[in-house]
């Protein structure tokens, strides 16, 4: 809900990328059959989560998290692909998999797993059953659930036995944490405590993150013990680093929503742990150069450079560029064992895609490219070869082999072939500047069989930075079934914010939003990082207006998350929509402050109740704002607690506001929806109430009756009242 939320996908360096580009290999496609999109569709596209390569070069594995529409949650596959003969096995299923290796030493896997004992660390090969490589006999209840610590799984809520690992590069020793759930009964707490519990409507155990260094068959040696309130160490497994004598790791030491982060060692020799000299820094994983230094993004005379920083002090500048380098929806970093190069996955923002960043030793840069996007990618330690997912938006995912050297990409296998016979809709990548100057990137999406003659409605999706060259991905468009609305006559438009990197500006805005550093003013923190995205809102609108592509009164607006925080603004603060649809949000409204309060104090510069935070509460809280709006506004929850969405809610219907909330359970009372729907019958139930509350209020389609029963004519009677309200004069 908090645009801040930092979880482990959450951690990108901002660095940049050169211009050349290398030359991909044809792709080879079969022949489609042309059919249409369904809700189905989407609702199956497999998610691939993670590939390996193993150590001799020839197999890859790799995770997708499959949701089949019959079963009651996603299934996670482990596959593994030969390279050669291109045969596809699956080695193994779960409710959940996640942090797939290859085996250091000895042929197979590792992999965390929940195999009916809770999440384990356990080792996958060939055709025998995986075995336990580190049990915890005592899992901790994970999720949205009664008893359960709160925690990010996008999954029905699991056990956690092992939560995190990591093995030496020569395969001697493993670092690994396990939880802990305390047994004590409830106590007594005051101040911070019940702040915290208050997030959530549901109470769970305070839980300790334990950490062990392994050696082989040697018994396992305890290295810390910390609270989960430690997201750098609960979350991204303390961010260890190996050396030949000692183990670096990290503790978080604020409580930023983007960590700052001390640095530890542990000696092999001793068993002791000593601070590291080096100044605290953001939780952000080092990113290698050529040189075996960092890369690092810094502003020079108002221009962004890659620079490689060695620990001697010397720098190596590898050119100018606004490009992202290993982004979380991409990470990946990897250089060559010979040191002739580097690797590094790069997010493209004024192209909305991913590729690969080549760097070697003399400073040149090439891109390793293909139509689309390249990602998730898995390398050998020569950097002979690797494999990537290759999609786009109309291409879906294919693992494909990554020549570095020659810079040669090859399609190799289709993860789910059913979606070629699906006939590609027209999506075209495009970029609007707003009338503050600044540059918003993004795609739209052609209805099927458009018409240059004929104007259509409308519908915008935004979340954040998420609008990109990838195969319906759920983490963009949630329940917002984009294909679907382009094949039953719309305009679709996929629309990011304007990028950070090409602003000091913004940077420093959201530095403030995120750090209470009160370098930018509340006014300039709204306009910059809120009001800017609305204003790309009205550039992309007027822009596809004058191209004579849509009816600019039929103009709707969806978004979830962030996405759901901009929708609520955009439709206080203008009146381009004729309709909303606003998932699972609510941040802005004063109800968060104590969720938030070192963003709402740099948002609204104090607050709520703070006579000089007064005006800004005023003129910016959605709820505040809902006199100023007549667009109908469909709210959907995936947990009850749902303080700040029903003050909007309530807040739109005292004034007359078309207004729908609608709250998508979980698998049973004692549990919740996850943020991103992982229950397949909610995600098709609310992709089909998003598309009916459109089509009603854009094209005037009369919806279903609903789930209850009662949805015809709840709407039918919102749409009479906002007539009424239309129809009497304005008081003066």
């Amino acid at each position: 809900m908090v645009k801040a939320l930092i979880n482990r996908l959450a951690l990108a360096l901002i660095v940049v990328a050169g211009p050349n580009t290398a030359t991909a290999a044809p792709p080879t496609q079969p022949a489609r059959v042309a059919r249409t999109w369904t809700i189905e569709d989407i609702l199956t596209i497999p998610q691939v989560e993670q590939i390996a390569l193993s150590r001799d070069g020839r197999s890859a594995a790799y995770l997708v998290r499959v949701t089949r529409s019959q079963d009651d949650g996603p299934v996670f596959e482990l596959h593994v692909l030969d390279l050669q003969s291109r045969r596809d096995v699956i080695l193994a299923r779960s409710d959940w998999m996640e942090h797939l290796e290859a085996m250091p030493a000895g042929p197979g896997w590792s992999v965390l797993a929940d195999f009916g004992a809770g999440v384990q660390l356990y080792r996958v090969s060939g055709n025998t059953p995986p075995s336990t490589l580190v049990f915890n006999p005592r899992p901790v209840l994970v999720g949205n659930v009664d008893g359960g610590e709160f925690g990010v799984t996008f999954t029905r809520p699991l056990r956690f036995g092992v939560a995190f690992y990591s093995w030496s590069p020569d395969g001697r020793r493993l670092f690994y944490s396990t939880l802990e759930a305390s047994s004590a009964p409830p106590a007594i707490v005051a101040n911070e405590p019940i702040a915290r519990a208050s997030l959530h409507h549901r109470t769970g155990p305070p839980v300790s993150v334990h950490f062990f260094m392994k050696q082989q068959q040697v018994a396992p040696v305890p290295v810390m013990t910390v609270s989960d309130h430690d997201r750098v160490a609960r979350w991204l497994g303390a961010m260890p680093v190996w050396r030949a004598d000692a183990i670096e790791y990290a503790r978080q030491i604020d409580t930023r929503s983007d960590p700052t982060v001390q640095r530890f060692a542990w000696d092999f020799a001793t068993r002791q742990s000593t601070p590291l000299p080096a100044a605290a820094g953001l939780a952000r994983p080092a990113v290698i150069g050529p040189h075996g230094g960092t890369l690092a993004i810094d502003r020079l005379d108002n221009v962004l450079r890659l620079r490689e920083h060695q620990p001697d002090g010397r720098v190596y500048d590898y050119g100018a560029s606004e490009d992202t380098l290993s982004d979380p929806r991409s990470p990946g970093s990897w250089r060559a064992s010979d040191g002739a190069f580097s690797l590094t996955a790069v997010r493209i923002p004024r192209e909305a895609r991913y590729a690969l960043l080549k760097i070697d030793e003399a400073g040149h840069r090439q891109l390793i490219d293909a139509r689309g996007s390249l990602r998730n990618c898995a390398f050998d330690s020569a950097l002979h070869r690797g494999i990537c997912i290759h999609e786009a938006l109309d291409r879906p995912p294919q693992l494909a082999s990554v020549d570095a050297r020659s810079a040669r990409v090859t399609d190799l296998h289709a993860v789910s072939a059913r979606y070629e016979t699906i006939a590609p809709l027209r999506i075209t990548p495009r970029t609007w500047t707003n009338a503050y100057g600044f540059v918003s990137a993004g795609f739209v999406i052609y209805p099927r069989g458009y018409q240059p003659t004929k104007r259509y409605p409308a519908i915008i999706v935004t979340h954040g930075s998420d609008a990109d060259q990838r195969f319906g991905a759920p983490s963009f468009q949630w329940n917002y079934p984009v294909q679907v609305l382009a094949e039953r006559g719309y305009v679709v438009v996929l629309l990011n914010d304007p990028f950070t990197a090409q602003s000091p500006t913004i940077e420093m805005a959201a530095t403030t939003e995120n750090s209470c550093d009160g370098k930018t003013s509340p006014a300039e923190v709204r306009q910059l990082l809120w009001l800017n995205t609305v204003e790309s809102m009205r550039s992309a609108i007027a822009q596809l207006d004058r191209d004579g592509i849509i009816d600019p009164a039929r103009v709707g607006v969806a978004g979830y998350s962030f996405g759901s925080q901009i929708v609520n603004v955009a439709v206080t603060q203008t009146h381009l929509f004729r309709a909303a649809s606003s998932g699972d949000g609510g941040f802005l409204e004063p109800s968060v402050y104590l969720a938030a309060a070192c963003s709402y104090n740099a948002i609204y510069g104090g607050a709520p109740g703070d006579p000089a935070a007064a005006g800004a509460y005023q003129a910016f809280a959605p709820s505040y704002r809902a006199s100023y709006t007549h667009t109908p506004v469909l709210q959907q929850l995936a947990e009850p607690l749902a303080i700040p969405t029903t003050d909007f809610y309530r807040a739109l219907r005292a004034h007359g506001v078309p207004a729908e909330m609608t709250l998508y359970p979980g698998e049973s009372e004692a549990s919740d929806e996850t943020h991103i729907f992982h229950i397949p019958a909610n995600r098709r139930a609310a992709m089909q109430e998003n598309l009916e509350w459109f089509d009603f209020w854009l094209r005037g389609i009369e919806p279903s009756s609903g789930p209850d029963g009662q949805r015809r004519q709840r709407w039918d009677a919102l749409r009479d009242e906002a007539r009424r309200d239309e129809a009497e004069p304005m008081s003066p």
